[in-house]
């Protein structure tokens, strides 16, 4: 059985939407998917859709996340698509992950052009880390809606303040060059919201907010 847990997405305090994470239930727990292939795109969709249909009113988007193999799958372009036209009063995002994984620049162009042809919402998850680095960023950057910032791969390291402001100032930048909306995630502590005021991010999210729930949804999928 697979479902999605949702974290909370806050936009000038006000709950705004999701972030949906897929789960397996196995051995009597909720795991990440050891084989996410082993989920057809159609699967992912009307779990989506039926996750949707069971939000409270007044959410306004919802996040998932697609690593490389599966963002550039024209089946999960056209499956999305269809989840986004069933549920046109919710605004669906499609979350880039930073995992490399072989695809080419131009695959990941074409693909999120596709998305947004199909009046899905991109998001570059965790800019500045593993593939999502500003030369794809910028070359992607007609067709993204969202740049995504991860306070938690900083919160390691030593001198996280001083290391993570110029990281923030740069994104938030990049952000208003490109028109697009700046997410911030990983808030954990009151020490992340002090680091991160000055840099007015549209849209926060993280363990100080609100920790991933189980979404229960109506509909046998």
């Amino acid at each position: 059985m697979i479902r999605f847990w949702g974290q909370d997405k806050y936009s000038e305090r006000e709950l705004i939407g999701y972030e949906l994470f897929l789960r397996e239930y196995t051995d009597g727990q909720w795991r990440f998917p050891k084989d996410f292939g082993k989920f057809t795109a159609q699967e992912f969709a009307d779990l989506l859709i039926a996750t949707i249909e069971a939000l409270p009113t007044g959410v306004q988007l919802v996040s998932i996340n697609l690593d490389q193999p599966e963002f550039i799958d024209s089946s999960y372009i056209e499956e999305l698509g269809r989840a986004q036209r069933v549920c046109s009063d919710m605004q669906i995002v499609v979350e880039l992950t930073e995992r490399p994984a072989g695809a080419t620049i131009t695959q990941l162009i074409d693909a999120a052009s596709a998305y947004k042809l199909q009046d899905l919402w991109v998001c570059l998850d965790d800019v500045g880390t593993g593939a999502n680095q500003i030369d794809l960023v910028q070359a992607m950057s007609p067709y993204v809606m969202e740049y995504k910032f991860a306070l938690q791969n900083y919160h390691n390291k030593r001198d996280f303040a001083t290391l993570v402001s110029p990281q923030l100032q740069f994104w938030r930048e990049q952000a208003e060059i490109n028109n697009v909306f700046f997410v911030i995630e990983g808030f954990e502590t009151e020490t992340d919201l002090k680091v991160a005021a000055n840099y007015h991010a549209e849209i926060v999210q993280g363990y100080y907010y609100a920790r991933p729930h189980l979404i229960q949804i109506k509909s046998q999928v």
